[in-house]
Order: structure tokens, then C-alpha cells, then sequence
């Protein structure tokens, strides 16, 4: 019988994929269950599916500000909230294509997260994304270079619409076996982690 994967599919830009980004490793790993990580471009699926992002809703925006610092306390992940909310992702995004999916990308993975949402740093930033990646151990000036390739940029892309057509509308989402069963968010972990037990 083959390995079970999970495809973590998510945007630097999203602060629950942050969250989340830093527990499921722990649930695949104590489920014998492949990860893999799928970074997609969260605005082409609220484009897709004529979605309004929640940091655009004032209420729902301060909502999000208090719960993710008590989410970051529960948990215990390092997070500062940033000056400024929004930044642009997709030269991180490609750069973590651009990592090898044996070993490399998990950590280029974490690595910006935490510039993002540790650090306040913008992953839009060539010389800090460049810095970030180098701090991980990679090679970070390889890597943001290869993101001007068209391969990584048509990769993006496809790992973009291939999420909107298992019908995902944000992120993180959590996909089994590429689309046995679904988990959409950060709360929904122990609900993957039971499912892989079971199956």
C-alpha cells in the first residue's frame, strides 16, 4: 500500500496558513503520512470565486488581529503583528518552488513564514527574502533567481488553478490522498490527524 499525502496548499499573504504551517508537520508525521507543500496565489481564488477578502471587512479584520495572537500564545509560535498588513507574496512563493520538495522546501517554507509573521518583513523584498532563505541554511540568491523562470512562474500558477478545482477557496487547506478529503483552516488539524488514524 502506498504512502497517504497530504497536499498543504497555502499563501505567505495568510496568517492562519502561518499558524497552521507550524503544527501540521507534527500530524502528518505522526500519521506515517507524506507532506507536501503547495503554495498557491489566494487572490486568483477570491478572484475565482468572486470572494471578498477578510482583512477588507473592518470588524472582521480587528477580529482576526486579537485571534491570532491568542492563537500564537496557545500554541506557542512566535508572531508580531505587522505594520502593515498587506504585502506581496509571490516572489516567496516562487522561491519555495523553486526548493527542492526533498528537504529544502519545508525549510524555505518556514523560514518566510517567520520573516512574515515573526518579523514583520516583507517577502516582496528580494534582499530579504534572499537573507531569510540564507538564514535557513539554502541558498537563497539561487532560489530567488530561479523565480524569473517560466517553469517555476507556470508552477504557481497550475498549483493555483489545481487548487480551485478541487473546489478550494482559501487557505490553508489540507488535501488527502490529492483530494480523497478535504480540511479547510488551521482548526481543523485535529480533524486531518484523526482521519488519517482511521483510514
Amino acid at each position: 500500500m502506498s504512502k497517504a499525502t497530504v497536499d498543504f496548499y497555502f499563501d505567505f499573504s495568510s496568517p492562519y496558513s502561518y499558524i497552521a504551517s507550524c503544527l501540521i508537520e507534527k500530524v502528518c508525521e505522526d500519521n506515517d503520512t507524506e507532506l507536501r507543500w503547495q503554495p498557491l496565489v489566494i487572490g486568483g481564488l477570491f478572484k475565482s470565486n468572486n470572494t471578498t477578502p477578510p482583512f477588507t471587512i473592518p470588524n472582521r479584520a480587528r477580529y482576526m488581529a486579537a485571534d491570532l495572537e491568542s492563537l500564537a500564545g496557545f500554541y506557542g509560535i512566535p508572531y508580531k503583528q505587522r505594520t502593515h498588513f498587506l504585502f506581496n507574496p509571490i516572489l516567496a512563493l516562487r522561491a519555495t518552488l523553486a526548493a527542492s520538495p526533498e528537504g529544502e522546501r519545508g525549510k524555505a517554507v518556514h523560514a518566510l513564514f517567520h520573516g512574515a509573521w515573526a518579523k514583520d518583513l516583507d517577502l516582496g523584498d528580494q534582499e530579504v527574502a534572499t537573507g531569510l532563505l540564507n538564514d535557513a541554511g539554502l541558498n537563497g540568491a539561487t532560489l530567488v533567481e530561479r523565480t524569473k523562470d517560466d517553469t517555476i512562474k507556470s508552477e504557481l500558477r497550475e498549483n493555483t488553478d489545481r487548487a480551485d478545482g478541487l473546489g478550494i477557496f482559501g487557505a490553508p487547506f489540507s488535501v488527502v490522498n490529492e483530494g480523497e478529503k478535504m480540511f479547510w483552516g488551521h482548526d481543523r488539524l485535529e480533524l486531518l490527524g484523526h482521519y488519517l488514524a482511521s483510514a
